[in-house]
């Protein structure tokens, strides 16, 4: 009697809403994916291919308010210059906030097989002690420690982050056709943060009196994503990209970031 392990067989195909594990194997419909785009481009191997996951971001300022003009990202690549989406100060993208290398566009030799769209939005209900500036302009400088914490470091977290995923649409486009969109909400994320989801620790202070420490932590979603119906072939050098436009124009309370993950397979050729 034979025990080996079929991995297309044995493995339960989960449609992308679990994150799979090192044991996983290929699922049917990744090897479908697979073996259509060897049998299109004879060049390809099972070499050839990668988890694809391309990302772009777009960074938020505290006290700003949003305007109702559409934001792009991918159109960006590392190296190149853009602005907060709701600020005119510029800063120069790394991949901090995109893998991107040419605007709008796969390398040429590179196609990417997109099976979901996640919008990472994370919020914590703390502020930073200090931010950065120049190129990582409203990042964390020094996040803080509890024996520091006043009470204007306090943000409502869950409020700023149901503002940003009601009031913040979508759309993905190939092309110049548009075609999945809606408000972030619409397309959770996998990439989430776990742990503290709504404590608070009280720090000692002077005089008897204490002070809260926040910390809230509200993600886009629970680590379940939505998967496309349709897989959205994205061929080197075609046109695509993501747009954000606040329809809801509201200010936000602290610095954070809108993260759009197009994750899928890639596939280029490889010598040797």
């Amino acid at each position: 009697m034979s025990y080996g392990l079929n991995p297309l067989a044995n493995n339960v195909n989960l449609a992308g809403n679990i994150p799979p594990s090192t044991m996983d194997g290929l699922d049917a419909k990744t090897m479908s994916i697979i073996q259509q785009a060897m049998a299109q481009n004879p060049g390809l191997t099972l070499k050839s291919f990668w988890g694809f996951r391309g990302y772009d971001t777009a960074r938020c300022a505290a006290g700003t308010a949003f305007n109702a003009s559409e934001f792009e990202l991918f159109a960006t690549p590392v190296g190149q210059q853009t602005t907060e989406m709701n600020g005119t100060t510029q800063y120069t993208k790394s991949l901090i906030d995109t893998n991107m290398r040419t605007a709008r566009q796969l390398p040429q030799g590179q196609l990417a097989w997109i099976t979901s769209i996640q919008a990472r939005i994370v919020v914590t209900g703390q502020l930073d002690d200090t931010t950065q500036t120049g190129a990582n302009l409203g990042l964390a400088n020094s996040p803080g420690i509890g024996s520091a914490t006043v009470a204007a470091d306090d943000v409502i977290g869950v409020n700023l982050a149901q503002a940003a995923m009601e009031s913040i649409y979508m759309k993905f486009q190939y092309n110049q056709t548009s075609f999945e969109e809606g408000p972030l909400y619409l397309f959770p994320t996998r990439y989430v943060l776990s742990g503290f989801s709504g404590p608070a620790a009280y720090v000692p202070g002077t005089a008897g009196t204490t002070i809260m420490q926040n910390e809230t932590l509200v993600n886009n979603g629970i680590g379940i994503v939505f998967t496309l119906p349709i897989v959205r072939q994205i061929d080197s050098l075609y046109q695509f990209g993501v747009t954000l436009q606040a329809l809801n124009t509201f200010t936000p309370t602290r610095n954070f970031r809108i993260q759009i993950i197009l994750e899928g397979l890639g596939a280029k050729a490889v010598t040797g």
